[in-house]
């Protein structure tokens, strides 16, 4: 297993360095705090997002 037994069952969250990242609306002004990866854009985890860019993917790469 590559992650803690404690993230049994937990999906569709951003980590970095074992920390959850948190979710923002707004992209700081900062590049610092773009770069430590301690936060992640709210759309970024939106389902739906997720499955119209998978979907898309499989068109572009020709399977679906």
């Amino acid at each position: 297993m590559a992650a803690s037994p404690l993230l049994e069952g937990v999906a569709g969250h951003y980590f970095n360095d074992c920390n959850e990242a948190r979710p923002v609306d707004r992209r700081p002004s900062e590049i610092a705090k773009l770069i430590k990866g301690d936060i992640v854009a709210r759309y970024a985890l939106d389902p739906g997002n997720s499955e119209r860019l998978w979907k898309r993917s499989l068109e572009l790469l020709g399977i679906s």
